[in-house]
């Protein structure tokens, strides 16, 4: 195997950390020899071959490039991982996610530093914000978001695309993970990672839509508390005891926000009420049932068994969908980046190729497809 000739050492250990990887683990994932070899890289007492730099670019979720560059790899910011429960085994493609947003970012707020624009000044305009029904009035205040417009709508989709277009229009980008991220919902619902100038918000496509809409608001909570996150979590109820008062909280806004105290009249709620309400609010059954519950609205004689309906319910739903959704896998390639970009992303870099700002060599690696299929 032909070696390379000279290779930046700091850069190899800088993209391994930002994945989160000791040397010895890297090693395994690359070489079957015994030998801790990316101690010896790192170390500078041997150079790998060409292939081997191939592994490690893909491992790391960088560019071969980078390991050859004079310029020095930035370490990347640590984003809390408030998940519970989650799979080990996934944690490798979260970072790889985390990394792809960063590196979306740190091009995105030279470029727009460069045209003039001005930092995002919504993102942490809520962190003095103490309550959950405060922060939502204030949310749905700044981004225009009007409840009665959501429940106009007939599909989810249509309610998840009006509020991702709120979000975006304030300079908020919104993407999703795609199949090759291999995450499932109970690993990842979604994260915010915050940056001054192209704040950036990811929902988990393999996610059921009303979770994702839960999910998003979420998501928007912490914008505006400006706390860097990565979730898993639904719960909202303050009796749960493993999940993090951080993301209690701001699931509780994406309560406030879609399920408002004020719009339950009723004295009590039955199931068919449930379903109407989870029609018209695009919300999930079970997440109504334990708003209706936190508001005393379900008897108490009915709370268990109808709990356990909608949770079998629930379950066999997201069977169904998954089975879809690996039906369905793979799909069209660039509508898939397309959707993982976000809307904000792809039409600021197909901008910048139409006024010849970057050439298609660069507006093709940062969209992951051809600047000419938009």
């Amino acid at each position: 195997m032909s070696t390379v000739h000279s290779i930046n050492r700091e850069n190899l250990r800088i993209a391994r950390e930002n994945m989160g990887l000791d040397a010895k683990s890297a090693s395994k994932k690359i070489s079957q020899s015994s030998k801790n070899l990316v101690v010896e890289w790192e170390n500078g007492g041997l150079l790998p071959s060409w292939s081997q730099v191939e592994k490690l670019a893909k491992l790391y979720n960088v560019p071969e490039l980078l390991f050859f560059s004079n310029e020095l790899l930035q370490k990347n910011k640590m984003i809390p991982d408030y998940r519970v429960g989650i799979n080990d085994e996934n944690d490798e493609q979260v970072k790889k996610l985390i990394n792809l947003v960063i590196s979306r970012q740190k091009w995105l707020e030279k470029f727009l530093k460069s045209e003039g624009y001005t930092k995002n000044r919504l993102q942490g305009s809520g962190s003095n914000i103490r309550t959950p029904k405060e922060l939502a009035r204030f949310i749905s205040e700044k981004l225009g978001i009007n409840l009665s417009d959501i429940k106009e709508l007939t599909r989810r989709k249509d309610a998840l695309n009006y509020l991702i277009e709120k979000a975006e229009s304030r300079g908020i980008f919104v993407g999703k993970t795609v199949s090759y991220h291999r995450l499932e919902a109970d690993n990842l619902r979604g994260l915010f990672i915050s940056n001054d100038y192209c704040p950036f918000i990811v929902l988990n496509r393999r996610d059921a839509l009303s979770a994702q809409i839960f999910s998003f608001v979420h998501e928007l909570a912490h914008f505006f508390r400006k706390s860097d996150a990565v979730s898993n979590s639904l719960e909202f109820r303050s009796t749960v005891r493993n999940v993090s008062p951080e993301e209690i909280f701001c699931n509780k806004v994406a309560v406030e926000l879609l399920l408002p105290e004020q719009d339950f009249t009723k004295d009590f709620y039955s199931k068919t009420d449930i379903v109407s309400i989870s029609e018209t609010c695009k919300v999930s059954q079970l997440s109504i049932f334990y708003r209706l519950k936190e508001l005393e609205k379900i008897r108490l004689e009915i709370q268990d068994e109808l709990e356990k309906q909608i949770r079998r319910e629930t379950e066999e739903n997201l069977r169904v969908k998954a089975e879809k959704d690996k039906a369905r896998e793979g799909g069209n390639y660039t509508n898939s980046m397309k959707n993982s970009n976000g809307s904000l992303f792809n039409r600021i870099i197909h901008a910048s190729y139409l006024e010849n700002k970057i050439g298609y060599v660069e507006a093709s690696n940062l969209l992951r497809f051809s600047p000419e299929m938009i």
